[in-house]
């Protein structure tokens, strides 16, 4: 049983928000309306829940070296696919989120660092065609299974990355002018994470939104989490239990750290 977890999921329980009344940002309160609490179905999602049921009932196993902080889901370094989906990748409500945030943010630019399966980086590739999805993986089965997976549905906007993200990460944000979404969903460390935080601050602009995924996985990803909210050029904070994302927008004056239920 993970202790961090349940502890911190006790305490967002009680202490979050569950819908967006009471939220004094305006741009915050449209966050909840159009991406939190927006329950319509977007024309995606019926064809990706059924890639989510193919990938549950996938037989294929694969030989995963973690890296990291590795897994306290998984034992063994032979996964079945079906065992991932189950397991080792966000569900169908969280993924939608994101889809919904990029879609909200009309992001242009979209940096995602823990492929996976790949399911999460259709979801971002698919809001926009002419949205550029950059996504990083370590490990080369599930690099060559994601990326078959892309190609397979003809979803041409995605540049799956192949190493180490301390290796390629530095070198796709330089060669980037600005990253409108950044997801971290990998090497879940502390030192790794705030350091991606870092590199990736450098490229930021007005209206980009950084998403770090199982932000109590760990007491190190927890304090994590609590440094990157706090950096002085954060300007809003939202804290969902599962994921917590960060805003640098302007317009808002006052920093805000807010909890919502979903």
């Amino acid at each position: 049983m993970n202790i961090n977890l349940l502890k911190h999921y006790i305490l967002h329980y009680f202490s979050a928000k569950r819908k967006g009344h009471g939220v004094h940002s305006p741009f915050a309160y449209r966050l909840c309306e159009e991406v939190f609490y927006n329950q319509d179905s977007f024309y995606h999602f019926k064809a990706l829940n059924k890639i989510r049921e193919l990938l549950l009932k996938n037989e294929t196993a694969l030989e995963i070296e973690d890296l990291g902080a590795g897994s306290k889901t998984f034992k063994n370094k032979t996964r079945k696919i079906k065992d991932i989906a189950s397991r080792g990748i966000s569900t169908a409500p969280q993924s939608e989120i994101l889809y919904k945030l990029s879609n909200f943010l009309k992001c242009e630019k979209v940096i995602e660092l823990g492929t996976s399966l790949g399911l999460n980086t259709l979801y971002l590739g698919l809001v926009d065609k002419r949205t550029k999805v950059f996504s990083i993986e370590g490990n080369p089965q599930l690099l060559k299974f994601a990326s078959n997976l892309a190609q397979q549905l003809k979803v041409n906007n995605i540049q799956f990355l192949s190493g180490n993200f301390d290796q390629v990460f530095p070198s796709l944000l330089e060669s980037l002018d600005s990253v409108d979404l950044l997801y971290v969903d990998g090497n879940h460390t502390y030192e790794a994470t705030l350091r991606y935080f870092e590199m990736a601050l450098t490229k930021k602009n007005q209206k980009s939104v950084f998403v770090f995924d199982d932000i109590y996985w760990s007491k190190e990803m927890t304090r994590a989490w609590t440094e990157i909210k706090n950096n002085p050029q954060v300007s809003l904070s939202i804290d969902t239990f599962h994921f917590g994302m960060i805003f640098f927008r302007e317009e808002i004056k006052e920093k805000r750290d807010l909890k919502f239920l979903l």
